[in-house]
């Protein structure tokens, strides 16, 4: 099952209560089928006596709540190493310098189709899909000799110099979030269940 519903005035807790009892009575789903939520931890979903959460335990008294897993990878993205923090902002910057830029992102292209690169296109990254990190940085990656390159002829010494100075931290970003985008994957879908979850975590730490 799967909606969506406009919270019209606020979104607290009781509003959003209020959005989803109003759609399972509508479908004649009862609230006692409930048997776990999930959620971001914000206050108006964990509060306890104002949050959503609140509200459906005085509706089914022995619900589970947790905490979403692909949220906490959220939050641990978002608090990198200083280092690599760095070096992340780096990379953003180089692809929004040619990206950003009309004439730059053509004179790009060519250059990408003149060494005969697979693809044409840099990939922007958008901090509210923030698994879009994999992706753009995985095609970064492939394309970092072109990207260097490119800023060299620009004339873009101290960019140039930062990129070289952090291609390692490129590689190993660009690796360590392709499989963050991996593993989400695999936890979502109408045939997930706590069991294939839970196996699919377990894999993960143990290759990585």
């Amino acid at each position: 099952m799967l909606f969506t519903s406009t919270l019209i005035t606020d979104t607290k807790g009781l509003s959003i209560f209020t959005a989803v009892k109003s759609y399972l009575e509508k479908n004649d789903i009862p609230m006692h089928n409930i048997v776990a939520c999930a959620t971001d931890g914000a206050p108006s979903m964990m509060g306890r006596y104002c949050g959503f959460v609140g509200f459906l335990k005085e509706e089914v008294s022995n619900v589970l709540y947790i905490y979403c897993v692909i949220h906490r990878q959220h939050l641990v993205g978002k608090h990198l190493s200083t280092r690599l923090h760095e070096s992340l902002h780096a990379i953003i910057m180089a692809i929004n310098k040619i990206k950003l830029n009309a004439k730059n992102d053509r004179m790009f292209r060519q250059l990408c189709q003149d060494n005969n690169e697979h693809f044409i296109r840099l990939l922007l990254h958008t901090e509210v899909r923030w698994l879009s990190k994999g992706t753009c940085l995985t095609r970064f990656a492939e394309w970092y000799d072109s990207v260097v390159q490119f800023l060299e002829s620009e004339h873009e010494i101290g960019l140039c110099t930062q990129l070289k100075a952090i291609k390692y931290d490129a590689f190993y970003l660009a690796w360590i979030f392709k499989k963050l985008s991996e593993i989400n994957l695999k936890l979502q879908g109408t045939d997930v269940t706590l069991i294939t979850c839970k196996d699919a975590l377990t894999l993960f730490i143990k290759k990585t």
